[in-house]
């Protein structure tokens, strides 16, 4: 399996979802790695931490807060 890129703009793939990268948000101090706001193609907002879940969002603020 190839890796994916993670960079704001690219195209991932997660689960069965394939989404676009908005924004990579750090989170100093929460012992979670850094997470992602993604969205699809129907407009959609997602909040991914990596080997911690995927989320559906309201609005892109709320997928960008933590």
């Amino acid at each position: 399996m190839s890796k994916q890129s993670w960079e704001i703009g690219s195209v991932v793939k997660v689960g069965f979802l394939r989404l676009r990268v908005l924004a990579k948000v750090a989170t100093p101090g929460n012992r979670l790695p850094d997470q992602y706001a993604l969205t699809n193609d129907a407009g959609k907002f997602y909040r991914f931490i990596p080997h911690n879940g995927l989320e559906r969002c309201d609005s892109l603020q709320h997928a960008m807060a933590w």
